[in-house]
C-alpha cells in the first residue's frame, strides 16, 4: 500500500500565509537540508519605492526554508507545525544589490550545529541559476513549549513596564 505524499504544498509546512509565504516549492529536502524555489515577484510587500527587491529579503527567504524544514520533521513525526524563531544572522554577504524580479530563485539551507535547547545554525545560500547571489549564517530556535516560552516573555516585558 503507498502512503500519502508528506505534503502538497509549501502551505502544509509553515505557518506563513500569503503575503508573507514567500516560498514557491520545496524541490528537495533530507536530514538537515533542504532546497525551495522563490519567485520573486511574490515578495511584493518588500519591494522598495524604485521597484527593486531588496537583498536582506533574502535573510526571510532563508529563514522560511528554514522553518519548512522544520515542517517536514514535524509532519514525518505526526506532529502539528509549531512556530519558530529566527534568533539571528551573521555574514549575511550579498553579491548583488538588488535579486531581479524576474529571475527565479533557489533557497538552499544546511543544518550545522544543534543544541539541547533545539537553537540549531545554518549555512544560506540564495541562487539564480548557478551564480550564488547571498549567503548567511542563521540561528533559529523552535522551543518545545512556545506556551512556557511566550509566558515568560510576557512576564519579562510587564516587568520592564513597572
Amino acid at each position: 500500500m503507498s502512503q500519502p505524499p508528506l505534503f502538497e504544498s509549501v502551505q502544509d509546512l509553515l505557518l506563513h500565509r500569503p503575503p508573507m509565504l514567500l516560498l514557491k516549492e520545496v524541490v528537495r529536502w533530507g536530514p538537515g537540508e533542504l532546497e525551495a524555489l522563490v519567485d520573486p515577484r511574490d515578495s511584493h510587500v518588500f519591494i522598495d519605492a524604485d521597484g527593486r527587491l531588496p537583498v536582506w529579503v533574502g535573510i526571510e527567504y532563508m529563514a522560511q526554508a528554514i522553518g519548512a524544514l522544520a515542517g517536514i520533521a514535524a509532519r514525518q513525526e505526526g506532529e502539528p507545525i509549531r512556530l519558530g524563531f529566527l534568533l539571528g544572522t551573521r555574514r549575511y554577504q550579498a553579491d548583488v544589490s538588488h535579486f531581479d524580479l524576474a529571475q527565479e530563485l533557489r533557497v538552499c539551507v544546511t543544518e550545522r550545529l544543534r543544541d539541547e535547547t533545539n537553537l540549531v545554525l545554518f549555512n544560506g545560500e540564495l541562487y539564480a541559476g548557478t551564480q550564488r547571489l547571498a549567503q548567511a549564517e542563521i540561528k533559529a530556535i523552535q522551543p518545545r513549549d512556545i506556551d512556557a516560552v511566550m509566558g515568560q516573555f510576557m512576564q519579562m516585558n510587564a516587568l520592564a513596564g513597572e
